[in-house]
């Protein structure tokens, strides 16, 4: 079974490993895929792949143009606000900025995502719990061990829950 999901990831890689289709490569405007790429943040390296890409088609691709608005994106994306709100919605970040602010807002923002990720898996585990003991008092069975073992979790998870839910305050001081 793993073996055959292996399989289909891989075939998807490689049919996704185009980045620029031959009509793409005709239309482009160098100046403006390299400031949205930029502003997405991806990889310096993506221009290798339009490079790769379009010379299959004939085209070249004006370097000079797409690093140049890259750049300008890049100024835009390294904010540290933009750092922020991609970390705390999970977003993937590349390296490609220099500014320390950012990658601090963006590890932020990280650390409160996983957490809300975490406060849902244990909304999610008590949710099954209240199901589960529903089912145990229906069959009179509420009070037998297992019973027990789930109104047991359930306080561990309601008190685990609530540690993630108190704000941790930090002061930074700059002299």
């Amino acid at each position: 079974m793993w073996k055959r999901a292996l399989c289909m990831v891989t075939l998807a890689q490689m049919i996704g490993c185009s980045s620029m289709s031959v009509e793409e490569c005709k239309a482009a405007d160098w100046h403006a895929v390299g400031v949205m790429d930029g502003q997405n943040g991806v990889p310096a390296t993506r221009i290798n792949d339009y490079s790769k890409d379009c010379k299959e088609a004939g085209i070249r691709v004006d370097h000079a143009a797409w690093y140049a608005s890259y750049d300008l994106g890049l100024s835009y994306y390294c904010m540290p606000d933009n750092g922020y709100r991609i970390g705390r919605s999970g977003g993937r970040y590349f390296g490609v900025c220099d500014s320390s602010l950012f990658v601090e807002q963006y590890n932020q923002g990280q650390k409160e995502y996983r957490v809300e990720q975490h406060i849902r898996k244990i909304d999610n585990e008590l949710n099954s719990i209240k199901r589960e003991l529903k089912l145990l008092e229906k069959h009179d069975k509420y009070n037998s061990d297992e019973g027990k073992r789930l109104r047991r979790r359930e306080v561990m998870l309601h008190s685990e829950r609530r540690s993630l839910m108190v704000p941790t305050i930090q002061y930074h001081f700059t002299f």
